[in-house]
């Protein structure tokens, strides 16, 4: 789970329906880090715009989602040198991904220690 992947949340929390964001939402994750185990993810309306729906277009929401909640439903083909490349003073650490249950950075350090528990 990466920068730009399309995930589905998984559960319903009242922290995620405060904000509009239900179980089975799919959204985008749009930043590199992570945030107390949270991916900042983007839910846009899918419906086309056209001059019947200009109105009922809902905007799009912004929402941290923890890691456990989220599963991936598209990835994207974000290599590890453009996330790099685009992170505010190249710092590998602020770069986080998930593989294999762990979440690492650039480095290769794992922040958690026990897989698929991101909370260890």
């Amino acid at each position: 789970m990466k920068l730009f992947d399309k995930v589905k949340v998984l559960v319903s929390k009242e922290k995620y329906e405060k904000q509009d964001v239900f179980k089975g939402m799919v959204g985008t994750i749009i930043d590199a880090e992570i945030q107390f185990r949270e991916f900042q993810v983007i839910f846009t309306d899918p419906t086309p715009f056209t001059e019947e729906t200009m109105y009922s277009i809902k905007p799009d929401i912004l929402c941290y989602i923890h890691i456990k909640d989220l599963e991936v439903v598209e990835e994207s083909n974000c290599t590890d040198e453009y996330l790099l490349k685009n992170l505010p003073n190249q710092d590998i650490r602020w770069f986080c991904k998930v593989e294999n249950g762990y979440i690492i950075n650039l480095l290769g350090e794992k922040l958690n220690k026990i897989p698929y528990d991101y909370d260890s």
